[in-house]
């Protein structure tokens, strides 16, 4: 029966079978890009892997499925064996591993992100499956043959095989070597323009502004040339002034200029060292700069189906119109006329990077912006390329464009397609790239939420602290310590957590998240500017400012801090009154506010344009106002009388007021009133009761004796009680500095609103 049955199957045919040698090649290719794309780093040609392992994972379906059925058509006679039982549990493993294949490839097609369980089955299943399948091979080679014919037979057979399946694999190798050597990355730094003006050195292309690029392996190559020069016996002299001197934001050049002087180094090595600055300064004009599309298209964020509700968060918020709104651009061609198009950059480090790296901000451009990203401002990129950060201030950062996928540059819905397609299906580099821990750190924010003015813009007056909400914050009551969770951080309450089912929800090492919250946090980092995103006609404006005015309010919780925020309204408000009063008498009212809620003082921001003053209106029992001030007048927007006005009059050398948002002449402040996070402030204000009866004002009441009294109402009021409203308004820029930037024909206006308000009864005893 056994000779019958060996002389049935041709093993020998088997092996040589063309179909059984590209069936293995298939396997081995993906077996071995498999491996490929889990060990080996990011890169073109292991991106290609991806697209070619996929593809190829597609194409070998029916193939190597009809040779399965077909070697087992021709094996299946006979008692179960070992090696038909490692057969068999090869082939269960791999159509598994075909079928998690397809659902990946199909999540990678429509997105939003492959699932983590198809992915680890897919992993397991394929390279279990590779290793039962070499198990079965090796089981069936090394069993023992007894006839020298049939030994030379199937050895022959076997190198055949062994050829096409290596054949098979060095053949898709190469042309994913050969597809990857054809490929260019896209240059992530790019030339100055050759009329650049390096105003504040060659070294430092983006001063005033502190935000840079990551350039250190370019100073650390600089420093070791100029090392070079020195005797060993300078060294530690050299690198001893070198670290003093890094001290001060000067720039590269100064500093080894420093440290050489310390070292005290002779003429003939000074003109060696400037040589090399000269050398250094070259490569910085033609390597220093950043292609603004590299910085830019946040819609693909959108559009790709991944992060579309992050991307529509985004899109009202200040970080996206940082540099769009008229109010900026306005301010900018003021301090060019004033100053400089140089000066410009002091601002774009925040206000508008894109152009900023890009080197628009330049005497040659005199928009001093960029057309590629003008309406992103603070871009998806620009956040997540940063890092590293300082608590300086002044954008105080180091952004760094990560490698980005192939042709994730390049225009075309095909080109578009497969960078999404590799981002969703090879997803690590994006996610090691973009998602830092950095970005979770009150620093993080500080690097532009802290702002001072110093001798480069502000020339003859040296350092004036501007808006500083990061100090204000770290010295709170919100602040116990970095590790400390009673701490409330910035991401807590302007990053809320929003219910997602994007890719970039949940957070393992957020203290208070998990892997599987499904929340992000909201980009839509809510302040105080609810008029922006309405006169720019921005998308999903409507329900920002909504959110705004709510925020602004106090009206939305956030259940992840309710533990340890305070609840109710921004801005508590208490009138103290007396509880009845006699009409003639004296009435003294005081109004209490608390800054509950802000992390920072309130208001905070630019307050040489924010207003935020306090209404107190008294009314008698029908309604009529009997009392009033704070009020706005309604024909000059003007405030009329207000006991407290929350904002900043600065004023420049020659004692004038800054009210253009000219910050580059501010000197000091003549007016400033805001409140700490969790203290007090407060008010008094009289006033005489009101006759309750009709016909008490007389027309001669001022014309009194002196030395004499009489009841002197400029009103009269009708019932038994008064009511005292305190309200506390807050517009984002004041009517004079408006018309200033568009002009009183348009009538431009910031609406006012509601932030907090409160009441109080005062019975008045009959007469």
């Amino acid at each position: 029966m056994q000779e019958r049955q060996t002389t049935r199957i041709d093993a020998s045919g088997e092996w040589r079978s063309s179909l059984t040698g590209i069936t293995s090649g298939f396997l081995l290719y993906e077996t071995v890009t498999g491996l490929a794309i889990m060990l080996l780093p990011f890169s073109p040609f292991n991106q290609f892997n991806v697209l070619l392992h996929t593809i190829l994972g597609i194409a070998m379906i029916v193939p190597v499925i009809w040779y399965c059925i077909r070697h087992w058509a021709v094996r299946r006679k006979g008692n179960l064996s070992h090696y038909q039982l490692l057969g068999y549990i090869s082939v269960v493993l791999l159509l598994a591993c075909f079928l998690s294949g397809v659902v990946l490839t199909w999540q990678g097609i429509v997105g939003p992100a492959i699932g983590a369980m198809w992915d680890t089955v897919h992993l397991i299943t394929g390279f279990a499956m590779a290793v039962f399948i070499i198990i079965h091979l090796l089981s069936i080679v090394i069993r023992k043959v007894n006839k020298e014919e049939t030994k030379r037979t199937l050895a022959s057979a076997r190198s055949q095989y062994y050829k096409w399946s290596v054949g098979v694999t060095a053949l898709f190798l190469a042309g994913t070597w050969m597809w990857s050597t054809l490929y260019t990355d896209p240059p992530t730094l790019s030339a100055f323009a050759d009329e650049y003006n390096w105003k504040y050195g060659e070294d430092r292309p983006f001063a005033p502004s502190l935000a840079r690029t990551d350039t250190a392996q370019w100073q650390d190559g600089v420093r070791g040339e100029v090392l070079e020069l020195f005797d060993p016996s300078k060294h530690e002299t050299f690198n001893t002034a070198y670290n003093e001197a890094k001290k001060e934001p000067i720039g590269l050049f100064a500093h080894i200029r420093a440290a050489a002087k310390a070292a005290d180094v002779d003429d003939e090595t000074n003109i060696k060292i400037d040589a090399i600055i000269k050398e250094a300064a070259d490569w910085m004009q033609h390597n220093g700069a950043i292609d603004p599309k590299l910085l830019s298209g946040s819609d693909r964020c959108g559009t790709s189906g991944c992060h579309t509700q992050i991307y529509e968060e985004w899109l009202p918020s200040a970080h996206r119109y940082s540099s769009l709104d008229k109010i900026f651009q306005d301010v900018q061609t003021l301090m060019v006329d004033e100053t400089s198009p140089e000066h410009t950059r002091y601002c774009g480090g925040c206000h508008d990077p894109i152009s900023l790296f890009a080197g628009a901000k330049n005497s040659s451009n005199n928009s001093v912006g960029v057309d590629v990203g003008i309406d992103e401002g603070t871009s998806c990129l620009v956040c997540h390329n940063i890092v590293q950060t300082d608590v300086q201030g002044n954008a105080d950062y180091t952004l760094q464009p990560q490698e980005r996928y192939v042709y994730e540059l390049e225009d075309g819905d095909v080109a578009k397609f497969v960078s999404d397609f590799l981002i969703r299906t090879y997803p690590k580099h994006h996610v090691t790239s973009y998602s830092r821990p950095l970005y979770k750190t009150p620093e993080f924010c500080a690097a532009c939420h802290k702002q001072y003015l110093d001798k480069e813009v502000n020339t003859d007056i040296g350092k004036v602290q501007g808006q500083n909400q990061y100090d204000s914050w770290k010295n709170s009551r919100w602040f116990h310590g970095d590790q400390d969770p009673k701490t409330l951080s910035c991401r807590e309450c302007h990053m809320p957590l929003i219910d997602s089912d994007d890719p970039a929800a949940g957070d393992m090492t957020d203290y208070n998240r998990t892997l599987d919250d499904g929340k992000h946090r909201g980009h839509r980092t809510l302040g105080a500017n609810q008029y922006i995103p309405q006169l720019q006609d921005l998308e999903f404006a409507d329900i920002h400012t909504e959110m705004i005015e709510q925020w602004m309010r106090g009206d939305i919780e956030i259940p992840e801090i309710a533990d340890k925020w305070t609840i109710g309204p921004v801005v508590r408000m208490e009138i103290f009154a007396p509880e009845s009063v006699a009409a003639g008498e004296q009435v003294d009212l005081r109004v209490l506010l608390t800054n509950n809620k802000t992390g920072h003082d309130y208001p905070t921001g630019p307050l040489d344009m924010i207003e935020s003053w306090v209404e107190l209106v008294v009314t008698d029992s029908e309604g009529n106002v009997v009392y009033a001030t704070g009020s706005v007048d309604s024909e000059t927007d003007q405030i009329t009388d207000s006991q407290v006005i929350f904002k900043a009059d600065g004023f420049d050398r020659r004692g004038e007021l800054i009210d253009r948002h000219n910050l580059w002449d501010l000197v000091g402040a003549s007016y400033k009133r805001s409140m700490y996070p969790g203290v007090t402030d407060t008010f008094e204000e009289s006033m005489q009761c009101p006759s309750m009866a009709r016909g008490r004002i007389t027309d001669n009441a001022r014309e009194s004796t002196p030395g004499s009294r009489s009841d002197d109402f400029a009103f009269e009021a009708n019932g038994d009680e008064l009511t005292v409203r305190a309200t506390l308004w807050y517009r984002k820029a004041n009517p004079a500095f408006l018309d200033r930037v568009y002009g009183t024909e348009t009538d431009v206006r910031s609406p006012i609103l509601k932030v907090s308000e409160t009441f109080a009864t005062i019975a008045v005893d009959g007469e």
